[in-house]
């Protein structure tokens, strides 16, 4: 009998399906084996019939039939042969198999031993914890226990300390109240004299506020959007003094004036008022220059005094420019010092042409020249290159728009109380008494400057 099949749609691992298989094989091939032998058992032995039909003539048919028989017979036992040799590779098969199965017996044995282990050193290293847990909490109690019997102990003396303080509190208490009903009464006295001081402080106040009020213009300042009237020009509080060399940090110290008033205004006027400037450094008179191009608001350069060098090109620059008819303009080359070798010279020689021509180009446009011919005009007017001129004159060349005849102040709204200059730097070159003729040292006048001053008797003098 054969074994009966497993169902079909139960999934079975590989090895399985194999050994099944085998097992049907084996029971199959010894059932084929006895059925072969029982045809061959049941085929008659050879008679004297036989024989003597051998030797009589034999029937073609006949022939044929044992032909076929012989040839069933062959392939019978090539049948049984590759039977034989399936049923070998089958039972290697099935040996093979039972390794694997006793393999992965051992395998999982394995496992479960190494599983074990680990359980047991887990289990082992959890005792321990306890242990040390149990040990920890012991010790825990001991020093709660030691630290309430210190606290029992600080108690006790906290009260006895308590009822130490609260003597002395009452004996501080006692004193304490002398001390306040004096102290009440010096406060009383202070209060009264703070009163008094305070009154004579407020009419002070009151005082000095009359004062200010009337040293202060109480009108708001006219900001007219034409500041130039009939040859006056008025500038309002939207102004910025220009009274020293251009040094390091003029640029942005100036950047920083022209976006402020810029952000309050974009259509009242600003007013740079150049005093005295003998000009200075290019790149920050750079950065004035391009921060006047930038305004929103309308930028209007007034020369007092004297605008020279990088000053001049301020002015001559400016979207709108103002002198004095006195006034002083000075154009020259640029002028600086450097150092190196041949070669570092020259490209410090092509790095100033380039500086001269941002600088000046514009005004030797203006007046109809190259930079060539407005330099050579510097040194025909003077063997320096020094080409100055007043106001009136600087208008003529284009080296300014307006020529106004005088200035109107509308930004100073408080009555000036600064001393004066002498009075200010008096003690800086004056000396009084010497030579012992009361002679006084001047401070030396800047460039075309001079004094105009009586001095018959020799007491102002210059130098030493």
């Amino acid at each position: 009998m054969l074994p009966n099949p497993p169902p079909m749609d139960v999934a079975m691992p590989p090895h399985v399906l194999r050994l099944c298989t085998l097992i049907c094989l084996c029971t199959l091939c010894p059932l084929i084996a006895e059925e072969t032998a029982e045809e061959a058992s049941e085929e008659p032995p050879p008679t004297e019939e036989t024989t003597a039909e051998q030797e009589t003539p034999v029937d073609p048919e006949v022939v044929r039939m044992r032909q076929e028989i012989e040839r069933l017979r062959v392939a019978n036992e090539l049948q049984n042969a590759r039977l034989a040799t399936a049923l070998q590779e089958l039972r290697a098969e099935r040996e093979r198999i039972e390794t694997e199965l006793s393999l992965a017996e051992q395998r999982r044995r394995r496992d479960a031993a190494g599983q074990m282990i680990e359980k047991e050193e887990l289990e082992r290293q959890s005792q321990i914890a306890e242990a040390r847990h149990q040990a920890s909490l012991r010790e825990i109690r001991q020093r709660r226990e030691q630290r309430a019997a210190a606290t029992a102990e600080r108690e006790q003396a906290l009260a006895a300390a308590q009822l130490d303080m609260q003597e002395e509190s009452l004996n501080r208490q006692r004193a304490m109240t002398s001390f306040t009903f004096q102290q009440q009464q010096k406060e009383m006295q202070l209060e009264l004299a703070m009163h008094e001081s305070r009154a004579v402080k407020v009419e002070r106040d009151i005082a000095a506020a009359r004062i200010l009020a009337r040293s202060l213009v109480s009108e708001p300042s006219p900001r007219p959007s034409q500041p130039l009237v009939d040859g006056v020009l008025i500038i309002s509080d939207r102004r910025i003094d220009i009274n020293e060399p251009i040094i390091v940090g003029m640029g942005s110290w100036f950047e920083r004036r022209i976006a402020f008033f810029n952000n309050a205004s974009t259509t009242e006027p600003i007013f740079v008022v150049i005093d005295y400037c003998p000009g200075g450094s290019m790149m920050e008179g750079e950065r004035m220059l391009k921060a006047m191009a930038a305004s929103r608001a309308p930028v209007h350069v007034v020369v007092k005094s004297m605008a020279a060098s990088m000053a001049a090109v301020l002015i001559s620059e400016a979207p709108h420019s103002y002198v004095l008819p006195n006034a002083i303009i000075l154009h020259h080359q640029p002028w600086s010092f450097a150092f190196g070798n041949l070669a570092e010279q020259k490209e410090w020689v092509a790095v100033f042409e380039q500086w001269a021509e941002r600088l000046h180009g514009g005004t030797a446009r203006r007046m109809g020249l190259t930079l060539e011919q407005f330099y050579a005009r510097m040194y025909e007017q003077s063997v320096t290159g020094d080409w100055q001129e007043f106001g009136d004159q600087a208008q003529a060349l284009g080296w300014a728009q307006h020529v106004i005849e005088r200035i109107q102040e509308d930004d100073i709204r408080q009555q000036p109380e600064d001393a004066s200059p002498w009075q200010q730097r008096r003690g800086l070159w004056a000396q009084d008494g010497e030579d012992r003729g009361e002679r006084l040292r001047l401070p030396r006048p800047r460039p075309f400057d001079f004094y105009f001053l009586y001095n018959r008797d020799r007491r102002f003098f210059i130098g030493e």
